[in-house]
Formats: C-alpha cells, sequence, structure tokens
C-alpha cells in the first residue's frame, strides 16, 4: 500500500497518532487483574510509532510485546524505540494487517489496540481479535463514543465517517453480547484531545499550500 508524504508530514513528530497519554492509558491497563511482574503475552495491534508498545513493556516488565502496524514507516520508529529503550529481547514489531493478524489462536494474554479499532470496526475487531486471547485473557481496546449529547452536526459528521459511534452504555452492551465479561472503563481527558488536536493542526498548516494535500 503506498501512502502520499503528506499523511506522514501531518504526523510528523507527533508521539502519539491520537488524543491521550500514557497516563490515560495506565488508567486503562490497571484494570486488568494480571499480575504485572508475570511473564505474559502481550500483543499491541496498530501500534503506530510504538509509544504504547514500550509503555506496556515497561508496565509489564517481565513480558514479551509483539507490536505491528500497516505502515512500514510506523514500525520502524518503533524499532528506534525498542533499541533506544533496550527492548530487542522481548519486545518485537511486525507490518501486518489488523484485519487478519496473523498469529496462532489463544496466544496472547492481552490484545491491546488504542485509538485504532474504528479501522475496521468496534463489532468486528472484537469478534474477529478474539481468537487471539487465552480463555482468561484480557482485550483491552478504545472507540470512539458519545460521553454527552451531540448536536445535529456532530451526529451528521460522525455517521458519515464512523457509523459505529455510540454511547457507552451501548459499547458495553455490545461488549457483552460478543461473550465478553465487560470490566471498566476509562475516558480519554478533554485536555489530551485539545493537546493532540494542536499539535496535529501544526502540521497540518505547514502542509496548506501543498494543493495534493
Amino acid at each position: 500500500m503506498e501512502v502520499p508524504l503528506y499523511f506522514y508530514l501531518a504526523y510528523k513528530d507527533l508521539d502519539r497518532l491520537s488524543p491521550g497519554s500514557d497516563e490515560t492509558t495506565l488508567k486503562a491497563l490497571d484494570k486488568v487483574d494480571l499480575d504485572t511482574q508475570s511473564e505474559l503475552n502481550i500483543l499491541d495491534i496498530a501500534c503506530g510509532v510504538g509509544t504504547s508498545t514500550i509503555l506496556l513493556a515497561n508496565h509489564f516488565e517481565n513480558s514479551t510485546v509483539e507490536g505491528f502496524d500497516l505502515f512500514r514507516h510506523y514500525v520502524d520508529k518503533l524499532d528506534e524505540k525498542i533499541i533506544e529503550n533496550n527492548l530487542s529481547e522481548r519486545v518485537f514489531s511486525y507490518s501486518m494487517d489488523m484485519n487478519d493478524p496473523d498469529f496462532a489462536n489463544e496466544e496472547f494474554d492481552i490484545v491491546f489496540c488504542e485509538a485504532a479499532i474504528d479501522i475496521i470496526g468496534f463489532k468486528r475487531g472484537l469478534t474477529n481479535w478474539r481468537r487471539l486471547l487465552k480463555p482468561k485473557g484480557y482485550m483491552v481496546v478504545s472507540d470512539i463514543t458519545w460521553i454527552g449529547n451531540p448536536s445535529s452536526e456532530s451526529r451528521k459528521f460522525w455517521n458519515d465517517v464512523y457509523s459505529e459511534v455510540d454511547t457507552i452504555e451501548n459499547k458495553i452492551s455490545q461488549i457483552s453480547k460478543l461473550g465478553f465479561e465487560f470490566v471498566d472503563y476509562v475516558v480519554v481527558p478533554k485536555e489530551e484531545w485539545i493537546d493532540y488536536h494542536k499539535k496535529l493542526e501544526r502540521n497540518l498548516n505547514s502542509l496548506s499550500s501543498d494543493k495534493s494535500a
């Protein structure tokens, strides 16, 4: 898949390719009832530049973490972080499509996907990736969700972009209907959305003279 250069320039030098922070990610991981000192197998789906992949490795410090992304450019960024953090013995990277992850059934204690499940859809992602989980494993994912009463403009925009955007209550119901045991959720704070979009806007403004972008 050939990606236009301006796609990468839009996200240039961003530590994260979506709103969030290490603190918020750790709040979600704290809901996982597994010993952080255990030797776990963890998968990071659509890892982007690998910020959360490294965080997972540091939080579960005796575990093996495998991260993959469709775009080789971002996998290379993760590879740099693996070397910088001396994690080459237990963190591994791949270029792979999230629609069909090339891993064995029941291989992972944790399947993690931050800000990317909407690419294939919430219910489809949960259904397709379930086979990767061990029987007592945890799936940790984030999705675009209403936390208030949206305007008609917002509803129209999101229905055109991602029709599965829904309320927290409905997302929980979907999780249960798919046969998972729901544990808990964390909301990404508004200030983390603002901070992310400020950084993204700077990059987009630098591309404003590029007609192809």
